[in-house]
């Protein structure tokens, strides 16, 4: 393989796909990068075995050919040289290894950097995909789904299907659900188009992070279901994953149907004596109290023998007082899904589910269940 490509381009398409590489890998085929050259571009693969990630950009190919190489050494490469083009050369070594050259194209400065590679058969590609099996997808409605749901993913969690993102295609409308146990969001958005897959699906929360940096900033996008994965392509950037198999917790029971209280709160106030109160919540729960009374909520917080801090909030409530316990994370997290000034609580008591919405999204709700007291 001997191609010619323009330094910065490279570093940004080995930027797309490295992200699925673990940080515990460590010389072995899953560290690296697939490099494949032919007629005028090179793609870029990288996969865990669960997730594959592909890209592609121009190049002049002078030989094709494909390589395997290790992903952080050659990103670090590409970090750090400083000329415009460079010319990657592979000659074979040994029966399983090679060695590419990097040089400067232009011959302007006198670099040579040598990088072991391997077989880049051992690395699996994304095939090509039927188009029959894909739909196109409005990127800036899922990326916004995602935001407002997402942080809520479990990680780690023994009850795997919570380490994920439930889609559920509904015709016209789209919607997404996210639990780790002790709280939950839901967001639903019409489709303007229908998707061509009709049963739910739970994607892994390292896909999701994937995506969602495909999409950021890209105008257009296809999704699909491909062999039980799921399958999304924008800008110019295709993601391959498996998806997580079980049955999602029906998250419609989780949702109270009603509540005693209520009240609608300044965002911005609220979040300022949180933060207030955080500074002084014990680890690892960092538990906030919040008392409502008439006209007032009281956040208090302590570290035994530290700390305790006790600030009052004039609101609109009328309602009878109730303390309710929360995990100070989960109060924090639910204000990236309201982009309102005011965020409406709804709750009954001290150990029932609490629920905050909105007031400019009537389709989204967050659910976060109380700590004991």
């Amino acid at each position: 393989m001997k191609i010619k490509v323009n330094t910065s381009e490279f570093l940004k398409a080995i930027h797309a796909v490295e992200g699925v590489i673990s940080a515990r890998e460590i010389r072995s085929v899953l560290s690296n990068l697939k490099l494949e050259a032919e007629t005028s571009s090179v793609s870029i693969s990288a996969t865990d075995l669960e997730i594959s990630i592909k890209t592609s950009l121009n190049a002049q190919v002078e030989k094709s050919g494909d390589i395997s190489l290790p992903a952080k050494q050659l990103s670090s490469i590409f970090k750090t040289i400083h000329f415009e083009e460079a010319l990657l050369s592979t000659e074979d070594s040994d029966a399983d290894s090679s060695i590419t050259y990097i040089t400067d194209a232009t011959k302007k400065n006198d670099y040579k950097n040598k990088l072991n590679g391997m077989d880049a058969e051992e690395i699996k590609t994304i095939p090509k995909v039927d188009a029959s099996n894909i739909s196109d997808f409005p990127t800036a409605m899922f990326a916004e789904m995602i935001r407002k749901t997402s942080y809520a993913i479990a990680h780690e969690d023994q009850r795997y299907i919570f380490n994920g993102l439930f889609m559920v295609p509904k015709g016209d409308k789209l919607v997404f659900a996210v639990t780790d146990g002790r709280r939950l969001c839901k967001i639903e958005r019409p489709l303007s188009t229908t998707l061509k897959f009709k049963d739910s699906v739970i994607i892994p929360s390292k896909a999701i992070r994937e995506i969602s940096k495909m999409i950021a900033t890209a105008e257009t996008g296809k999704i699909g279901i491909i062999d039980n994965q799921i399958y999304v392509n924008a800008n110019q950037i295709e993601l391959l994953c498996k998806l997580i198999e079980g049955n999602f917790p029906n998250y419609e029971q989780v949702i109270p149907k009603s509540s005693k209280f209520s009240a609608v709160i300044p965002k911005e106030g609220f979040q300022i004596y949180l933060r207030q109160a955080l500074i002084a919540a014990e680890e690892p729960t960092r538990q906030i109290r919040l008392t409502f009374t008439k006209n007032n909520i009281n956040f208090y917080a302590q570290t035994q023998g530290v700390n305790e801090v006790s600030i009052n909030m004039p609101i609109d409530y009328s309602g009878d007082e109730v303390t309710v316990a929360f995990k100070g994370e989960y109060l924090s997290d639910v204000f990236k899904s309201i982009d309102d000034n005011e965020f409406r609580i709804e709750f009954s008591d001290s150990s029932s589910p609490v629920v905050f919405k909105d007031p400019s999204d009537p389709d989204f709700i967050s659910v976060i269940m109380p700590m004991k007291i």
